[in-house]
């Protein structure tokens, strides 16, 4: 586990009473500074370009006026490819997790979060480099982190998960592979039921870690 004094963070969401909140919130737990606050994505990727020293994580939300989150993060690891990302936002729409964990994120909460979950995502993002919270259970991540034994997936689940990142509707993605949508459905049990998830952003973070789709 890394160890420091004080982690470095920087933040950005438009809103300014959620951004004093979350700080409050943060500086709470002890053992964290903010050395960045912005009120978009370009303010904060701006702020980052002339810093001294960069942030250990960097904390955003996904709707921002100027550059929106998709587009900052975009930016950030154009610039900056092992900058550490937590989202922080209201959206809880599974396509917007997953265009977020393409671009890079490494965590993804809800602002309604309770705040030991905001506590163990920043420690869990500083410490192991990521932080969702189906994870939390320990079964998954410890396979994840520790296993190169994944369950084993027949030819049907493996072109599943080529497609599950995508914004495909499932419908969609049974026309492309040839079956039915019943078909596609009983695949797709079998893969929660084999990595122990129950969300399409559950699947698109397994074959992101088997390297079965890649993020740019």
């Amino acid at each position: 586990m890394k160890t420091q004094s004080i982690i470095k963070l920087a933040i950005a969401d438009d809103h300014e009473l959620v951004l004093k909140g979350v700080k409050e919130i943060i500086l709470s737990f002890g053992g964290y500074s903010f050395i960045i606050e912005a009120g978009n994505g370009k303010e904060l990727f701006e702020q980052l370009s002339v810093a001294e020293t960069l942030p250990d994580i960097v904390i955003m939300d996904i709707s921002m006026p100027e550059w929106d989150g998709y587009e900052t993060i975009d930016a950030i690891r154009r610039k900056w490819a092992d900058l550490k990302i937590l989202v922080l936002t209201m959206h809880k729409h599974e396509f917007a997790v997953i265009r977020m964990l393409r671009a890079g994120a490494n965590g993804y909460l809800l602002k309604n979060c309770p705040p030991n979950e905001l506590h163990n995502a920043l420690q869990a993002i500083f410490d192991i480099g990521f932080y969702f919270s189906e994870f939390a259970t320990g079964n998954l991540l410890h396979k994840l982190l520790y296993s190169d034994i994944f369950p084993f997936l027949t030819l049907r689940e493996l072109q599943l998960l080529k497609y599950i990142h995508t914004d495909l509707t499932y419908p969609e993605i049974a026309e492309i592979m040839g079956i039915t949508e019943r078909s596609l459905s009983g695949h797709r049990i079998n893969l929660f039921d084999k990595f122990k998830v129950n969300s399409r952003v559950g699947l698109v973070i397994c074959a992101i870690q088997m390297g079965i789709i890649r993020v740019e």
